[in-house]
């Protein structure tokens, strides 16, 4: 029975993701959009319409960030992660400001000063990062665990 859902599941997420590209945004190839929201905001330049759309590929999931199309730059995959069943992944607007991570190991960490508009991820009750990018790449933090 479990290999049926994930089955229906399967192709639940191809037709509508397939509809999605068609219409959507231009994504890196073998990526489709998973039917979940997507997120606006400058995530790489001040005033830019970027948008941050959670994915599917053959091997797993992914967050891809669309930039502004008058940036001329392609999407990319900023964050891969695996079985999202029991703690659906949820995007949310992070604004400018200095973030407390969360310290494995019981260290000490300094906050985080994040610049410009940042990508919440959550997965369920599970955890929580911030993806942010600091003028070269995307970084992430952990909020929670």
């Amino acid at each position: 029975m479990h290999h049926l859902r994930w089955l229906s599941f399967t192709a639940l997420l191809l037709t509508t993701g397939a509809l999605a590209q068609a219409a959507g945004p231009a994504l890196p190839g073998g990526w489709i959009p998973l039917p979940a929201p997507t997120l606006s905001g400058a995530f790489l330049h001040e005033g830019n319409a970027d948008t941050a759309v959670l994915t599917a590929d053959k091997d797993g999931y992914g967050l891809v960030v669309v930039p502004d199309a008058a940036s001329g730059a392609e999407a990319r995959v900023v964050k891969t992660f695996h079985d999202i069943a029991a703690n659906p992944p949820q995007l949310s607007l992070i604004k400018p400001g200095n973030y407390q991570p969360l310290c494995h190991g019981g260290g000490t960490c300094p906050p985080v000063s994040i610049a410009s508009e940042a990508i919440g991820l959550c997965f369920g009750e599970a955890s929580c990062e911030i993806l942010y990018f600091d003028g070269k790449a995307f970084r992430d933090i952990a909020i929670t665990d």
